[in-house]
């Protein structure tokens, strides 16, 4: 007996992701924070990173409720890397009734090109600005949002832009809001500040570019019979007789890829910061002193050496691409969410062959004592 043949299935891709158009930015705006609104204190809750590429690592379940409890799961993970943000100045809005206005803008920083810094331009501004625009500002405000600057990566000349963008202030009263504000400007900003291991966040990003496509790729419809006259990867019947105009739920081809994409719920299973212990990969199970880094450096990137972040399953976008990292705005329901992450190892072997060694000095030990004999290598293990 065969199986049944499907000849007939729905069409694949949503059409209210329509138009499907190339985006013109590739940093963006959320509006959506409910879960931050009624804090006490301000918070931020967005921060910026490229993507590096994919890896495996290795680590033991903690869910009493799986059938896995306290056994090896092997997770295809993300590695992004967060570069510290410098806080330049802030802006206020207003609302006027119809849509939001700047206010009031205060830069007391501002970027040399040819020096690649920031250098002081307004020493006295914010003392200025307390003493006497403070309690008049606090009457006119609605928002306050924070200007950033990402720093270029260290050693990357395959990173050559930095982006700039703002980010809002959530929680609190506006006094507080404003206070805080004012404190963080000509300050570094960090990854850890704003996210923890083992929470959940939503990344904001822009999917890979395919370019002009036709319907079977973009929209999965069937292709036609293999005798059709004109071609076989298209579409049939585009539309009845009357009305004499071709309806927007028929698939077209077009541009494919390169939209924005929000991914809801990402789990984070590590962060490493910058001269701190939990920058290397070492575990209790793995005490291999290593980096995160694979031999040779990720493909299309190269090395990672500034802050970072490791978030279990993909990420949308090509390697080196602008990925806005923000605090979940949906609850998670799921068990995991209070599971807490203990790897085993993290896979750092060569992403662009076989991937045999795990670092070079085990490489280069294996190849030296490749013809050794059993007694030397004896001798090698136990010091004798």
């Amino acid at each position: 007996q065969m199986s049944h043949c499907k000849y007939e299935h729905p069409r694949l891709g949503s059409l209210g992701f329509l138009p499907k158009k190339r985006i013109k930015k590739k940093i963006f705006k959320s509006n959506h924070f409910s879960n931050l609104l009624f804090l006490d204190y301000p918070s931020l809750y967005f921060f910026l990173g490229y993507k590096v590429g994919m890896t495996h690592l290795i680590r033991y379940s903690q869910l009493k409720s799986s059938r896995l409890f306290q056994q090896e799961i092997c997770d295809a993970v993300t590695l992004i890397e967060c570069p510290p943000l410098f806080i330049y100045g802030l802006t206020m809005y207003t609302y006027t009734g119809i849509y939001l206005q700047k206010f009031n803008t205060i830069i007391s920083y501002f970027y040399k090109k040819n020096k690649n810094i920031f250098e002081i331009e307004n020493k006295d501004l914010i003392n200025k600005f307390e003493k006497n625009k403070f309690q008049s500002y606090l009457r006119n405000f609605l928002l306050i949002r924070i200007l950033c600057y990402s720093k270029k990566l260290k050693k990357n000349k395959k990173l050559k832009t930095n982006y700039s963008f703002e980010i809002q202030l959530e929680g609190g009263n506006s006094s507080s809001k404003l206070e805080c504000g004012l404190k963080l400007i000509g300050k570094e900003l960090h990854i850890d500040s704003i996210i923890r291991p083992h929470d959940f966040i939503d990344i904001i990003s822009v999917t890979k570019g395919k370019g002009l496509q036709g319907v079977i790729k973009r929209w999965g419809i069937t292709r036609l019979p293999r005798k059709t006259h004109r071609g076989l990867r298209k579409v049939a019947c585009i539309g009845s007789w009357t009305p004499s105009r071709v309806s927007w739920t028929i698939a077209r081809s077009g541009q494919m890829g390169y939209h924005k994409r929000m991914i809801l719920n990402l789990k984070i299973l590590k962060i490493g910061i910058l001269e701190d212990m939990s920058y290397d990969s070492v575990t209790f199970f793995d005490v291999n002193k290593k980096d995160v880094n694979c031999m040779g450096g990720f493909p299309k990137y190269g090395i990672v050496r500034d802050d970072y972040v490791i978030v279990k399953g993909s990420v949308p976008g090509t390697p080196k691409r602008p990925i806005l990292i923000k605090k979940y705005s949906r609850n998670s329901t799921n068990n995991q969410k209070n599971e807490k992450i203990e790897i085993k190892t993290i896979d750092t072997s060569s992403k662009t062959g076989h991937g045999k060694f795990q670092t070079t000095s085990s490489k280069l030990f294996s190849y030296s004592t490749k013809n050794m004999s059993p007694q030397t290598l004896f001798k090698l293990y136990y010091n004798d």
